[in-house]
């Protein structure tokens, strides 16, 4: 599997992650809803929608710093998101 495969893939793991999340999130909030307790929803941003924003913000970031040649930087960045990918995995 090559690194762009790969790549894609976790792309395609995120969405469904975020996607599934976001239907529980509506769930949930009809649920409460319906259920006529006075509540007041303020939608916030996960944590786990967090660490995907982060992830997808730092494989853009790797590309541009393999395009430029910064290969120690892109090194850096490709352990940060392996990091965050095992976090995100293990939530």
């Amino acid at each position: 599997m090559t690194k762009k495969q790969m790549e894609d893939l976790a792309d395609m793991i995120v969405d469904k992650l975020v996607t599934k999340q976001k239907e529980l999130d509506q769930e949930f909030i009809k649920d409460l809803e319906a259920s006529n307790v006075p509540i007041e929803v303020h939608e916030r941003i996960s944590t786990k929608d967090k660490m995907v924003m982060e992830i997808t913000r730092l494989i853009v970031l790797l590309d541009a710093l393999e395009k430029a040649e910064k290969y120690e930087q892109a090194a850096m960045c490709s352990e940060r998101i392996k990091l965050l990918k095992t976090e995100l995995a293990n939530m």
